[in-house]
């Protein structure tokens, strides 16, 4: 018998490859015997639905199943979970087959919920299956897990030192509010006495606001629906700029760099690959599936891509993925940390040079010369730049106006001639042009194309210095270069922070700037965006603004994003006769990523100013960012320096154990949500109701304390603006109440539900097998019958979900026409801060630099540290999924990696207990394990192990009583607090920043390698 048609049979049907039954059948005559005891190893857990002798399909008795979003990544895939309802737990977690994420061939949204699930039993269950990854399946222990918070703790002992009391929710209120002697140490100020609002954050420089500035909030910015929230009461309530987040030491400078290419604005964006129709793939820092995308879904499009179109791809990362197996058509191409430019370089010259590019592309000028040619895109390679270092237009595009052809637009050569015309004429532009031409005014002015100062860029340095310093061969650029030119617009460049290091802002760009050289963006087979997300701040409830909130137009924050030459130093000295270069300290006006790490960083060195309080929600920047310095650790753990720190969490990490005040909050299943997805291709939002009821301790009025209710109940009690009745305006022009935690979610979710066309109508069955009573009760009364119907209808299929399609002839549908940035005209007029010189128009090579323009291996030689380190993302590790006790149990530790031949130099033998050492970093000690799959010279180690501080490995006591802490939760070691900081930058504290932007680096750094 077929195997598959024996477990069916057998009422055993295995869906998203998990163990346990999604639909069962009631008319076979055999088969095991459930229990509903699921504490003993071997007894299935009740199934969603079950078909009885009759062939009816009726809903398990006391079992709910619900569509919801997985917050165990920041990928954000669909679910459906299983919930007992008489215990209210979770039994099981499994994939939405609506979600894209989670289904290759997602449902049609209005299929009916009941069918939905019917659909995934039996044959039809292997056909319609819908997966989650490791992490997703496991986050059924999210919510009863042993180490997690539930009451309001107060600090009892030294910050940090884990001894905590349990108090009520209203007299931490209190005390947070109104301060006092609170912990035997001294007079703390309160919130009340913190905001000041008529007062200066540093008195004679106005641009960095009042002194509310001197609250840190530190928050999830990727939880749009909650952080949306948090940012309102932290920004336009309270009215401080210093609202940090993780995007700077993750991977917001490669998605800065990535839109210089899209666009002549500043912004963040990132592309995905159409592996519908992919046939070559070049992957920068990752391989598919490893990390930056849903691993459900690129798993199923890679696996699907190498049978149906034998794909091709090249994976460029100093360490071999697993995705790079045997007998594909794929390569691993070794290259060494932190050098990804100088291989990216190697292939853009011998693109340019063998011509192994899309010229009809490049050649559309304009949208009309794009048109004509079937282009949906155009591009300014060969737009003319200004390069006379005398002209008052230097380095910038020549204006039509200015040679008596037009006006503020740009300039080209007509294709196949010597003739000057306007860009937008419509004409094809010739695409390598470097020539003197008389202006109107007689000038004669040097004007170069864009795409021959890229060719000159490549061309400065040599192929040969390319492949020693990228540890990439020649031959092997050459071919990753020819292999672009043929695959054109079915090849797809994308990357991860994998690249990460000081140039990590120029590798973004690099990917947009290859996916233009071969025609690919918006293209069927190509560089994929525009799927999401729909937000909820703005429709019928205006929740983006507040009536007398505070505004911070002008208002530069402690990590100083914004323009130096506006500040009160640049002026200053400009005023006395000074050269105003360099700068005291970094500003970054080209990423405004709201660094925590780095407005810590500001803090340890009361520059420009101290924060009085930190509030951090589900943030970890302590662990997380890279370069964190360990005088940030010390300014943190001493009140003298912070007097004031509440930690907003369902867990202790290693930044929340130095709270003062503990507040428990809601879990992943016990949330509202409305969610973007990463990965899937589709339009789409991921959507959620709580599961089950909330674990944390209610407070006096009977509500579960969360985020959201203490930011409110601060609110209301200093009487904020944006907070209480009547606070949120609605389109019919009445007032809507913000008074607690359903309020807001309500409001959210019914904006995001009326964008969503085509929601399908709920139905009685649909309201039963979607559980909505249970996640609507909470929201009816706070909406109209509209809305309700609305929001039922997208919390009943998880989300928004459009499968339509996707394609208009040889470009995806909905795509606009983008001009394509090969010359960023707008980055040459930002100076940098230490030297003051402007930011290059295109793409650039150089060493690896500090803030100063020191190199680093003139601080950090060879001879000291002869290796190069990178860190990747585990496949089944998050930050914090080592709070999930099978994920701790998939993968208890991660190891220290290099080549069996770098070892053996080292001295170093597989098994070593070893310590990486560098400059300035904290040193990491960890097991040695060498292969064949690193690059030669390269230490590679994952991100998300060593929590030995915090997420219940840490040692606790509460009320008196020990909490020993689970050694299974501090396997393996942590690296970011190992990475080095930049010694040029003369302050206590400091960080190693990408040269351009800023952000983080993490990859590409010396590291010295001793047994332990």
């Amino acid at each position: 018998m077929d195997r598959r048609k024996f477990l069916t049979r057998a009422g055993i049907v295995s869906v998203a490859g998990a163990a346990t039954v999604a639909c069962g059948d009631k008319g076979h005559t055999g088969g095991p015997v459930r229990s509903q005891d699921v504490a003993h190893f071997g007894h299935p857990i009740p199934p969603e639905c079950q078909r009885g002798s009759d062939g009816q399909w009726q809903r398990t008795p006391g079992i709910r199943t619900a569509y919801s979003r997985c917050f165990s990544c920041y990928n954000i895939c669909g679910l459906r979970v299983r919930i007992d309802e008489k215990s209210d737990k979770v039994l099981k977690v499994g994939g939405n087959p609506f979600c894209e994420n989670n289904s290759g061939s997602p449902m049609p949204i209005d299929t009916p919920v009941k069918e939905s699930y019917i659909a995934l039993a039996g044959e039809a269950g292997l056909e319609n299956r819908a997966t989650t990854c490791a992490k997703g399946a496991s986050c059924a222990d999210s919510v009863d897990d042993e180490r997690r918070v539930t009451q309001v703790l107060k600090r009892a002992g030294k910050r940090g030192e884990g001894k905590w009391v349990t108090i009520s929710y209203e007299q931490a209120l209190s005390e947070i509010v109104n301060g006092g002697d609170l912990f035997g140490e001294g007079h703390v100020e309160g919130l009340r006495t913190i905001r000041q609002l008529d007062k200066q954050a540093k008195p004679g420089f106005p641009e960095f606001g009042t002194a509310a500035n001197h609250l840190f909030a530190t928050f999830c910015a990727e939880d749009t629906l909650r952080g949306s929230f948090y940012a309102r009461f932290m920004q336009q309530a309270w009215g401080t700029s210093n609202l940090g987040t993780k995007h700077a030491y993750c991977g917001a400078a490669q998605a800065t760099g990535y839109a210089l290419g899209m666009s002549p604005d500043f912004e963040e964006w990132l592309n995905d690959v159409d592996w519908e129709n992919v046939e070559y793939g070049l992957f920068m820092g990752t391989s598919p599936g490893s990390s930056g995308a849903s691993l459900n879904r690129v798993g199923r499009g890679l696996a699907d891509s190498r049978v149906d179109r034998k794909f091709k791809y090249v994976c460029v990362d100093p360490l071999l993925r697993t995705t790079v197996a045997a007998d594909t058509n794929a390569r691993w191409l070794a290259v060494k940390p932190g050098q990804d430019a100088a291989f990216s370089f190697g292939v853009i010259r011998t693109m340019l040079e063998e011509g192994w590019f899309n010229k009809v592309h490049l050649e559309g000028a304009s949208e009309k010369a794009a048109k004509a040619a079937g282009e949906l895109n155009y591009t300014n390679a060969g737009h003319l730049v200004v390069m006379d270092p005398k002209h008052p237009n230097y380095k910038g595009f020549a204006k039509a106006a200015d040679f008596g052809l037009g006006g503020d637009e740009a300039l080209i050569i007509k294709s196949g001639s010597q003739t000057l015309v306007s860009a937008e004429s419509g004409d094809k532009a010739e695409l390598f042009v470097s020539k003197l031409v008389k202006d109107s005014k007689g000038r004669k002015v040097k004007l170069v194309s864009s795409l021959s100062l890229l060719k000159e860029e490549a061309q400065r340095t040599s192929m040969k210095v390319y492949a020693e310093q990228s540890g990439i061969s020649i031959e092997d650029m050459r071919q990753v270069a020819k292999d672009l030119g043929h695959y054109g617009r079915k090849a797809c460049i994308a990357g991860n922070g994998g690249t990460n290091s000081s140039d990590g802002f120029v590798m973004g760009w690099i990917w947009a700037t290859l996916n233009t050289l071969v025609g690919s963006h918006d293209a069927k087979g190509g560089a994929s965006y525009g799927n999401g997300p729909i937000g909820g701040m703005e429709g019928r409830y205006d929740l983006a603004n507040i009536a007398d909130g505070v505004s911070l137009d002008g208002v530069v924050n402690a990590c100083r994003d914004g323009a130096y030459e506006s500040s009160t130093e640049y002026k200053q000295k400009v005023a006395k006769g000074q050269n105003p270069y360099p700068a005291s300290t970094p500003w970054n006006e080209m990423l405004p990523a709201m660094n925590a790490a780095e407005q810590w960083t500001s803090h340890a060195n009361a520059d420009p100013y101290r924060a009085k309080v930190l509030f951090n929600w589900r943030n970890n920047f302590l662990y997380s960012a890279a370069s964190i310095s360990q005088e940030v650790v010390a300014s943190i753990s001493d009140p003298k320096r912070l007097p004031l720190i509440v930690g907003i969490d369902c867990h202790m990490n290693e930044t929340n154990r130095y709270a003062d005040y503990f507040i428990p909050d809601r879990s992943m299943l016990e949330e509202y949500a409305a969610d973007r997805m990463w990965g899937s291709h589709m339009l789409g939002i991921v959507a959620a109701s709580p599961m089950v009821t909330p674990r944390t301790v209610k407070n006096e009025r009977g509500q579960h304390v969360c985020m959201e209710q203490l930011l409110i109940d601060i609110a209301l009690e200093m009487k904020l603006p944006g907070f209480g009745k009547g606070a949120i305006a609605h389109a019919d022009g009445h007032q809507a109440d913000l008074l607690c935690f359903e309020d807001w979610h309500a409001k959210y979710l019914a904006n995001v539900a009326a964008q969503c066309e085509g929601l399908p109508e709920v139905t009685a069955e649909d309201r039963e097998w979607a559980g909505l009573d249970y996640a609507m009760k909470p929201l009816t009364s706070r909406l109209t019958p509209t809305e309700t119907r609305q929001v039922e209808a997208l919390l009943s299929r998880g989300g928004y979900y459009v499968a339509d399609d996707r394609y208009d002839g040889d470009f995806i549908k909905g795509a606009g026409a983008k001009c394509l940035q090969i010359y960023h005209e707008a980055v040459t007029h930002l100076r940098h801060a230490y030297s003051g010189e402007r930011y290059p128009g295109t793409i650039t090579y150089q060493e690896h630099k500090f803030w100063n323009g020191d190199t680093w291996e003139s601080h950090w030689p060879k001879s000291e540290y002869p290796l190069l380190f990178s860190s990747y993302k585990a496949t089944v590790r998050s930050n914090y999924a080592v709070a999930y006790k099978r994920i701790a149990e998939i993968s208890p530790t991660n190891y220290v990696y290099m080549n069996q031949e770098t070892a053996g130099e080292q001295g170093l033998n597989d098994g070593d207990s070893v310590k990486l050492i560098t400059a300035n970093g904290k040193p990491a000690v960890g097991l040695l394990q060498t292969d064949s799959g690193v690059a030669k010279g390269a230490v590679c180690v994952s991100h998300g192990f060593g929590h030995s501080q915090g997420f219940g490995a840490d040692n606790r006591v509460i009320n008196g009583k020990s909490v020993p802490g689970l050694q299974e939760r501090a396997g393996g070691v942590a690296i970011n607090q190992m990475i080095p900081s930049d010694p040029t930058r003369n302050t206590k504290a400091s960080m190693l920043n990408d040269y351009w932007t800023g952000a983080n680096c993490r990859h590409g750094v010396p590291v010295r390698v001793e047994k332990a």
